[in-house]
């Protein structure tokens, strides 16, 4: 994929918490194009100098989402590239931006700018409506310093922390990771809409016959889970009494995997 803008952020997002924080990015920045990860296959190099490249994702389990990680450790970067990430996390970032300089340290690059904001959590303690607001909006505000702090390319070094907790959670987090979607079950609530085949990340769910089949090669995001308009998705008995959750700025079409 190509582009003539002079700044790009890739990003990925499950919930939609990192679509809204990389287009508040862009917005502020300012000729800047946003690229989903997951139907980017950038084969020619990005960047260069006077040129910057972000990226936008949530952190899963203290580290980075696997297939952000394979994304980043294949794309050529140009030396001298401004790289900058904004990262979201439900409470704690651990050392995931220290992972993602480890990549760019083995391209000869840097992270230039190293950001981790607060937002929703998507799990068993998910927030009711106010509390969503407020730390969305005090979310925003965060990224809209980060964001002229980009623009004048000032640099913000990483804070490593918990480089050990990041380590030994995201080793078991991949491991045997294929076979995680075996938990998950539909319950009679189903209308066999199709919705989680089209948004999963990496085609893992096909539908048809008001059968849901999960293909066995599931990152962990629970996207299918989040989405689903009737909650019809259960991963075992432990999220029947979970809240669902979904960035209220961002739809349906807007988190499937297009382009922002």
């Amino acid at each position: 994929m190509k582009t003539n803008m002079k700044k790009t952020i890739f990003y990925f997002s499950s919930t939609g918490n990192s679509l809204q924080i990389a287009r508040i990015i862009a917005r502020e920045i300012g000729d800047c194009s946003i690229i989903p990860i997951t139907e980017t296959k950038v084969n020619e190099y990005v960047g260069g100098t006077g040129r910057s490249i972000g990226f936008t994702f949530p952190v899963f389990n203290f580290g980075m989402p696997r297939l952000v990680k394979k994304f980043i450790e294949n794309l050529n970067i140009r030396p001298d590239t401004y790289c900058f990430a904004v990262i979201t996390c439900g409470g704690y970032g651990a050392n995931t931006l220290g992972m993602l300089e480890d990549i760019l340290i083995k391209k000869n690059l840097e992270l230039s700018y190293a950001e981790e904001v607060i937002m929703p959590k998507s799990n068993a303690s998910a927030p009711g409506d106010e509390t969503v607001a407020k730390v969305i909006n005090s979310a925003i505000i965060r990224v809209k310093k980060a964001s002229e702090e980009i623009a004048n390319g000032i640099k913000r070094p990483v804070k490593r922390k918990a480089a050990c907790l990041t380590q030994v959670t995201n080793s078991w987090l991949y491991e045997n990771i294929e076979a995680y979607d075996k938990k998950f079950v539909v319950t009679d609530k189903c209308t066999n809409c199709g919705l989680c085949g089209r948004i999963c990340p990496v085609s893992n769910i096909k539908t048809s016959n008001k059968h849901t089949i999960w293909l066995h090669h599931c990152e962990r995001c629970l996207k299918c889970l989040q989405w689903c308009p009737n909650e019809a998705i259960q991963y075992g008995r432990k999220t029947i009494k979970w809240k669902r959750y979904h960035n209220p700025g961002i739809s349906m079409v807007d988190i499937c995997n297009r382009p922002g």
